[in-house]
């Protein structure tokens, strides 16, 4: 992303004289004209001029970090300012080259990749269950509190429906704790085919699990994705040579109805799936304070 047509061509001619990998440069001269090429998701790194017509300054970077979080960016400058490159680096830059001095341009991109993978890997391990590739307890906690501020905002509803297995102990007593995970695994691509895109869903640990649903017109909406869960269960799951059985128990809170902070929407979600439990199992029961 650079608008000096010299600075472009000395990038090209930098890489050119490599041949393997092969690299090839797609030129942009505005930011609004990169982001559609970034989108695409065909882009192995980004070589970001900070003065572009129509982007001047960290904003750019911050929000083309922001749009392909998985792409490393590469600051290209004009100016050698440390303090500059610092900012760059802490709003989503891998590196920060002064132009005309970047020796070995295709090595530092190579570099930039690599990094940008190791630190995927790392989030990836940080935020996600292991066993079943869900969103974990942190990053619910992060989406959860970014949606309650969104719905604020915006005067909207969250739900929040929290799970638990029937009787996973008994799974794990009678066909041993390999065939648990697995009953996890299973349960959880079962979930994921039964939600939503916007929908975020998460294990927060054992045999629990959990659905935010953000913009919800009303408890029906709520009650419905709940069944939707209930019916992602119903025909068994084949672990090894047995089938097994599962069905869960999920309690409904919502925002601003029954809680007005994440803590006390955890919680109601939790107690109303614990009513659910005593009701018999395999059933839903939206949280009500009498």
């Amino acid at each position: 992303m650079e608008d000096n047509p010299g600075d472009a061509k000395l990038v090209r001619i930098a890489l050119s004289d490599r041949s393997e990998p092969r690299l090839e440069v797609v030129h942009a001269v505005t930011l609004a004209a990169a982001l559609p090429i970034a989108l695409r998701g065909d882009c192995d790194v980004v070589l970001l001029d900070l003065s572009l017509p129509d982007s001047a300054g960290l904003g750019g970077l911050r929000d083309l970090a922001l749009a392909v979080p998985r792409t490393p960016i590469l600051i290209l400058s004009g100016l050698d300012d440390e303090a500059m490159a610092l900012q760059a680096m802490r709003h989503g830059a891998q590196d920060y080259l002064v132009k005309g001095a970047a020796v070995g341009l295709a090595r530092v991109i190579r570099m930039a990749i690599e990094r940008k993978v190791f630190e995927a890997g790392l989030a990836e391990r940080a935020n996600f269950d292991q066993l079943t590739g869900l969103v974990n307890r942190t990053l619910f906690g992060d989406r959860l509190a970014h949606a309650l501020s969104r719905a604020k905002r915006r005067g909207e509803r969250v739900a929040l429906l929290y799970i638990d297995l029937d009787g996973f102990k008994a799974i794990n007593d009678t066909f041993g704790h390999a065939a648990g995970d697995e009953v996890l695994r299973l349960t959880a691509d079962r979930f994921r085919a039964a939600v939503r895109e916007s929908e975020t869903i998460a294990r927060i640990g054992g045999d629990e699990f959990t659905i935010l649903i953000e913009a919800l017109s009303d408890a029906a909406a709520a009650v419905k994705a709940a069944e939707r869960i209930l019916e992602a269960l119903r025909a068994p799951l084949s672990v090894a040579e047995d089938e097994v059985r599962v069905t869960s128990s999920i309690g409904i809170a919502l925002f601003p109805d029954h809680a007005r902070d994440g803590d006390a929407l955890i919680r109601h979600a939790d107690a109303a799936m614990f009513w659910a439990k005593k009701a018999g199992r395999n059933n839903v029961r939206l949280f009500s304070d009498s």
